[in-house]
């Protein structure tokens, strides 16, 4: 049960990471000139170093599976492992433009 309480931890840490800097380059492209915005999309390639929070959480989930924990409880830190991976790859900040 520890290895997974630490995998939803790691994993909602992730996610508020992740929110924040979509966050961040929906403000940066909104205050941008037009050469800026060009080129904005290179500026979301510098921030998916922090996917590893995400794989290290999916990783953890994976171990719970074979340690036999709350099946409830995997199926909640594999969810949230893949949304905080997939909140950094993919590029939500250009939805509220």
């Amino acid at each position: 049960m520890l290895i997974s309480r630490i995998s939803i931890i790691i994993s909602l840490i992730g996610i508020y990471i992740a929110i924040s800097i979509q966050y961040d380059l929906f403000d940066g492209y909104q205050t941008a000139t037009g050469k800026t915005q060009a080129l904005y999309g290179l500026k979301h390639l510098m921030q998916l170093d922090y996917v590893f929070i995400g794989i290290t959480s999916f990783i953890l989930s994976i171990i719970s599976i074979f340690k036999k924990e709350n099946l409830k409880t995997i199926i909640l830190t594999l969810s949230l492992s893949v949304l905080s991976i997939l909140l950094l790859v993919l590029e939500i900040w250009k939805l509220f433009l």
